[in-house]
Order: C-alpha cells, then structure tokens, then sequence
C-alpha cells in the first residue's frame, strides 16, 4: 500500500499519512541513523535488482547495436584523443590508445553515472509521490548499471591491452576489481549528494556540464601527470596546476587502474639532460594509495549518504 513498507501491516497512522511519505522514525544519531537506513537499503535490494535491469533494458531498447555502444564510445574516443596526442600534438607515452583507454574507461564511468544521477530524483515525481520505498535506490540503481557496462567495457578491451601491454594485465585484474568497487562507493556518494541538491537547485543540472568538462582536464587521462611536473620546474602555473592534479581524487582512481591495466609512467633524463618519458609493465599501485582511495571513498559517500536523506525529507513535495 502506498506508504508503508514491504511486508509490514498497515496501522491507523499508516492510513492516515499523506502518500509518498516516509513513515515516522525516532530520532537517532548521525551514525546510528546511517546505519539505520543503510539496514533499509539491504531490505530493499531486489527493488535495486529491478531498478537496475530496467536501467540496462530501457538503454538498449530498440537498439540495433545493443551493447556494443558502451564500447563504441570508448572507442571512438581512443580514436579521436590518439590522433591528436598522438600524432598531432604529440605526447610520447609508448602505446598512448592504451594509455588513454585506461584511464577512460575509469573517468567515463563517473562521468555517466553522476550526471545519470543527476534527474534520478526529478524525474521519477510520480513514483515518489504514489509509495515509500527508500528514496537512494534510484539514484545507486543508475551507478550499479553504469559499473555493469563498465565492465562489460573492460572485458570487450581486454585483449586489445593484453597484445599492447602484455599477460601481466591478467595478474593485476584482482586490483582492477577493487578499483572498481571502491570507484563505484565514490561515484555513489557523488550521485546521491547531487540527485538530492538537484531538487531544490535545478541550476545543478547545467553547472553540472562544465563543472564535469573541466575536471575531465584536471585529471591525467590524456597525458600523464608527470608531463605538468615536468613544465613546473620552470613555470608557477603549471606547479599550481600539479598540485591540483595530484590533490583530484579521480587521478588516484585513474592511477589505480592505469597501473594495473597499462603500467607506471616514469621520467627519465637523457645524456642531453632533456627528460623523457618511459613506461612500466602493469604493477600493483602502492599500499598507499589504496588506502587513499579507500578512505575518500567511503568517506564520499558517507557525506553523500547523510545529505541525500536530508534533502529527501521534501521529495514528496517539491518533484
């Protein structure tokens, strides 16, 4: 019945709620309510599985190549970027299709699943108004499918990276695997904070382009990190703008999947003293930076999580 919770019978106060309100709860404490409602998600994970399928089914719909356009993109894009970093305005990383297609893949995922998430709310006012059910299926059920294609795309390059980068991308897929999952944590924290502002702040919904474009040129998928620190030995701006870099957290996801399916990228200086850049076999990124990317993933989206349910106490009102 309109809202009340699965498998739960109706009470007077149950009837008497205006639709599409939550039932009440008691007041509890910033970690004990997470928990609370993190208990309420786990409940609600056959909703997700639906809400997921439909995602990818709506998607292909009367698609003639199906599937195959999460890896054309990519593609197109790897196409694009190697012809003009790669011959045009030249970046000398040995194999840059590879080099690109790792760290794509990573930024491309975010970038769809956040900006899919973006209208998860606004658009589904009338699911919203007719029945509870928690309200952060909607947007997680967007990033869940976005990873499923991002793995799917995985699988489809796999080969290609094996012929440029050799077997030791198949040792390293356990830590592609983390990355994934904790890529995933992050994205869904970011997709929960926005689907929940963009209620109130329609604007979000078009700030959120350029904000995207420009962070997409703030984190080292077309060249690698230590091209700028290379200019900041002599140029301010390009040291200002390393200091940027390396304090984006999408250039420590990037890093971790670069490592593992590309290799390290390193700078090395020649007899003339001018430096050049060389490339590694795929390696497993430090401890380190695991725990880095651990740390702002979870913390993204216990943020995330805790503003998302404050913005939903007026979803029923303002969709």
């Amino acid at each position: 019945a309109p809202g009340q919770r699965p498998g739960a019978s109706p009470s007077p106060a149950d009837r008497a709620r205006p639709v599409g309100l939550p039932p009440p709860r008691r007041t509890l404490g910033g970690v004990r309510a997470l928990r609370e409602k993190l208990i309420d998600l786990w409940r609600a994970r056959e909703l997700v599985r639906q809400f997921v399928g439909k995602e990818l089914k709506v998607r292909y719909k009367n698609s003639v190549l199906g599937f195959f356009w999460s890896l054309l993109t990519p593609a197109l894009m790897t196409v694009v970027f190697t012809v003009v970093f790669g011959f045009v305005i030249r970046i000398n990383v040995v194999d840059f299709a590879a080099f690109f297609l790792t760290g794509y893949i990573a930024w491309q995922f975010f970038n769809n699943a956040v900006t899919g998430s973006l209208t998860a709310i606004t658009g589904s006012g009338n699911l919203i108004k007719k029945v509870y059910f928690p309200r952060e299926v909607l947007p997680l059920s967007i990033v869940l499918s976005q990873a499923i294609h991002m793995v799917l795309t995985l699988v489809a390059v796999l080969p290609y990276l094996v012929w440029t980068r050799g077997w030791g991308v198949l040792t390293h897929l356990p830590a592609v695997a983390v990355g994934i999952v904790l890529l995933t944590i992050f994205a869904s924290g970011f997709s929960m904070l926005l689907a929940g502002a963009n209620v109130g702040l329609r604007d979000l919904q078009e700030l959120i382009v350029v904000v995207f474009l420009i962070w997409f040129y703030a984190t080292p998928v077309i060249y690698p990190v230590q091209l700028v620190a290379e200019a900041g030995k002599t140029s301010s701006i390009a040291q200002f703008f390393t200091h940027v870099i390396n304090l984006n957290p999408m250039t420590w996801f990037v890093k971790l999947f670069r490592e593992a399916l590309y290799g390290g990228v390193t700078t090395v200086e020649g007899p003339s003293g001018q430096s050049t850049l060389q490339s590694t076999e795929p390696l497993f990124s430090s401890p380190e930076l695991f725990l880095a990317v651990t740390g702002v993933a979870l913390s993204v989206f216990v943020v995330g999580y805790m503003a998302f349910n404050h913005f939903a106490r007026t979803f029923a009102k303002e969709v």
